[in-house]
């Protein structure tokens, strides 16, 4: 129990920390293509801002500790992992006009939030080839020291 909240702890920090830098990131690619406009909103209600950067990273990152679990299948903890991260991010998105929400157009509400999803699987995916081959290096590691072992 108390390895579980350490690492619940752990990808909480890890998420803020994304979401934090995402939103640097973000911001400073408005500044260099001429996004002024944009900024301005965002600093002038910079405090929430933050705030919702940092709760979608938690919601993002701190959901990830469901890959820990061996009790559910890769596919229901992806699941369980988009719908939280997507249940999060989409609302603080339309609520802060990261996204802008245009209840005359149905149609490219829809469309933006299936870019959403979209962009959440990319993600997705780079974590997970990330960590698939941290996994591969760990275990050619283990291999070696196995047979370095055997040597001796």
């Amino acid at each position: 129990m108390k390895h579980t909240v350490k690492l619940f702890v752990k990808y909480i920090l890890s998420g803020i920390s994304l979401g934090c830098t995402s939103f640097v990131i973000m911001c400073l690619s408005f500044y260099v293509g001429g996004g002024e406009e944009f900024l301005r909103e965002v600093f002038e209600d910079f405090g929430r801002q933050s705030a919702g950067a940092m709760l979608v990273g938690i919601a993002c990152g701190g959901t990830a500790v469901i890959y820990q679990f061996e009790r559910f299948s890769v596919m229901v903890k992806t699941i369980i992992h988009f719908c939280v991260g997507m249940g999060v991010f989409y609302p603080v998105a339309l609520s802060l006009g990261w996204i802008p929400f245009y209840p005359d157009r149905i149609g490219y509400t829809v469309l933006q939030f299936l870019a959403s999803c979209c962009i959440f699987m990319v993600i997705w995916f780079g974590f997970y080839l990330f960590n698939r081959n941290e996994a591969k290096r760990i275990n050619e590691r283990l291999r070696e020291m196995e047979r370095e072992d055997k040597c001796l």
